[in-house]
């Protein structure tokens, strides 16, 4: 039986995405989720959070690219990937972001992160993985590293997959396994969030998955407050998370789920 562990992205993002991710955990729809730390709502939506810190996995959502303020370091994504692959990228001011997001994260949850990612899957770029791999292991880093070496590739999204695991997906897997950094198997959860079928996607990545398949979703309950280009895409995965059928589909593709980070009894 598969173990699938369901990953909302982008907690404090905005208070709708923070809502549905509240919903689906207390559902039993969500194994993790990932944290962005700079937000203005961290604190208080991470206080709500911190009650189950030990039923699903809790991450950092390293952010280099989205903008919560004035004080937010972050680079447009393209702008972020042509001077990480041209590696013209400040690597003082990379440490120091990626020390500001992790210590927000500890100021109020207590602990370190269950698992890193990265918000557009910056944690994987060039330089940044670096120095992402040693400052984790100057923490002694126990958890686990998103990973996308290994995707589920889906019609008709092959393309995209492929894109996303050629940005740095085999370097990063390499620094983990020489740093005993875990890793999750395999991973799926990418498409182009058009309105399209998603518990037909849903099954196929099912249909796919072996041990520890990680599934990225994005869920929210509505319109959101501040701009997002995805929130249909979000509506329509929390509408399926949420509900029935999610689970049927689970139970007849034999399906179990669960966290990937060896916190299963």
């Amino acid at each position: 039986m598969p173990t699938v562990c369901f990953c909302a992205d982008d907690f404090a993002m905005n208070t709708q995405i923070d809502q549905a991710i509240f919903q689906l955990i207390e559902r039993g729809s969500l194994q993790a989720t990932s944290c962005m730390t700079q937000s203005p709502l961290w604190t208080n939506e991470a206080l709500k959070l911190k009650q189950y810190a030990t039923t699903i996995d809790i991450g950092l959502h390293l952010n280099l690219t989205h903008v919560f303020d004035a004080q937010t370091f972050s680079y447009p994504l393209a702008q972020l990937m042509l001077r990480a692959w041209s590696h013209q990228l400040d690597k003082t001011l990379i440490r120091k972001s990626i020390q500001q997001q992790w210590d927000h994260f500890i100021e109020v949850l207590g602990q370190q992160p269950h698992f890193v990612d990265g918000h557009q899957h910056v944690h994987q770029f060039p330089v940044i993985r670096e120095i992402l791999i040693d400052f984790l292991k100057e923490q002694r880093f126990k958890g686990w590293i998103r990973s996308l070496s290994h995707t589920v590739n889906i019609a008709p999204y092959q393309f995209k997959s492929q894109l996303l695991k050629m940005l740095g997906a085999k370097r990063l897997t390499r620094l983990c396994q020489e740093a005993n950094f875990a890793q999750n198997e395999q991973f799926a959860g990418i498409y182009d969030f058009s309105i399209t079928h998603y518990p037909n996607l849903c099954q196929q990545w099912f249909s796919h998955a072996e041990h520890q398949l990680l599934i990225m979703c994005h869920p929210s309950v509505g319109i959101p407050d501040t701009p997002d280009s995805i929130y249909n895409a979000r509506i329509q995965e929390y509408n399926y998370l949420i509900s029935e059928q999610f689970f049927h589909d689970c139970t007849n593709n034999n399906i179990k789920l669960g966290r990937i980070g060896g916190y299963n009894v």
